[in-house]
């Protein structure tokens, strides 16, 4: 993505930007040198480029520690460009502490949730050198003078965009899903979501059902047959799931869907925790927590989750959140503690179509 930007910023043809796209990070670091001495230069680029050789220092890391590691040093970088911004232009220093302030309640709060979460997975000692190496390149690539006022009220109209968090905003995929990774329901009561209908979904037959889902999660193809669609967490990188399934009645079956009858229907090797009676657009439902152990790579491990099921045109649906599969020492109860008022909340938006 940095690269990308970096392109269009260059306005290189197609060939050029091809080799851009292989070039080491110190040749990069030349390029940018080079451009911020022009008349096209952008605080922008001057942001990313620590932001982009940071990232590519680091160790290999799991999906979601290098999704984290990639937001933090985007945060960090574009931070930097900011004091730059204030420290070298002071008539611009009050639209850099509004725009701080505006930025605070996503961005801000990304960046401490990552620095958390950061700390826990990768230890204090790795993390505060993680930090240093990203905030030593940020400095040593803003060291020369930004060459006009101009381009540093252009970085803030750009960084006011980005806050948007619209299509096309350049932002790291990470930031959005850390800014909420302490409370991830407020990320729906924010407003950050997608609608997903089955209408005209080849699972679905004609039945429409619709669920809202955060932006962050990402949409996949699900094995099993009876699974409409499933949504993971972070992109695609995170442990917790939301999947709608159909399951068709007999024509014989007359199921009454009771918290008798759903305990009924829990798979083998599984735990039913609890029920509870609830509504899904209007109509009775059922919700049970179950814990499912399974053989997952050869290691016993377990999944929990929240059914949400109700009847619907003589089809059994089940809405369900889970967290998993984990290693059986695992404490899940604070995790689903966490996770509940989410899971709910989806269940709560669900639209029926008569």
């Amino acid at each position: 993505m940095f690269v990308a930007y970096f392109q269009r910023l260059c306005n290189a043809d197609m060939a050029r930007r091809k080799k851009l796209k292989r070039l080491p990070v110190k040749k990069i670091e030349n390029i940018a040198a080079s451009v911020r001495c022009g008349l096209k230069a952008s605080l922008w680029l001057i942001a990313l480029i620590p932001a982009m050789d940071a990232y590519s220092q680091v160790p290999q890391h799991p999906p979601k520690i290098n999704l984290a590691i990639e937001a933090y040093a985007f945060l960090r970088g574009q931070n930097s460009a900011l004091e730059k911004v204030s420290r070298q232009f002071p008539g611009l220093q009050d639209d850099v502490q509004a725009l701080r302030q505006n930025a605070d309640a996503v961005f801000g709060r990304s960046e401490r949730n990552i620095e958390q979460y950061l700390r826990k997975e990768l230890g204090d000692a790795a993390f505060l050198s993680l930090r240093t190496h990203i905030d030593s390149l940020a400095q040593v690539q803003l060291h020369e003078p930004i060459a006009e006022e101009k381009y540093a009220a252009d970085f803030i109209e750009e960084t006011k965009g980005r806050m948007r968090l619209g299509r096309g905003s350049s932002v790291p995929k990470g930031v959005l899903p850390f800014a909420y990774h302490d409370a991830p329901h407020q990320e729906m009561a924010d407003g950050h979501t997608a609608r997903f209908s089955t209408q005209g979904h080849p699972k679905a037959d004609h039945d429409i059902v619709a669920i809202s889902i955060p932006k962050s999660w990402r949409a996949e193809e699900a094995q099993m047959s009876q699974t409409i669609q499933q949504f993971t967490s972070f992109h695609g990188n995170g442990l917790e799931k939301v999947l709608l399934a159909a399951y068709e009645l007999p024509k014989e079956d007359s199921l009454m869907l009771t918290e008798k009858s759903a305990a009924e229907m829990i798979a083998p090797h599984s735990r039913l925790i609890r029920t509870e009676k609830v509504k899904i657009d209007g109509r009775q439902a059922i919700m049970a927590e179950i814990e499912e152990t399974l053989n997952f790579r050869n290691a016993e491990m377990k999944i929990r989750m929240l059914q949400f099921m109700f009847i619907h045109n003589r089809k059994l649906y089940c809405l369900q959140g889970s967290i998993g599969p984990v290693a059986m020492h695992y404490d899940l109860d604070l995790h689903l503690k966490k996770y509940e008022p989410f899971f709910r909340l989806v269940a709560a938006g669900t639209d029926i179509a008569d």
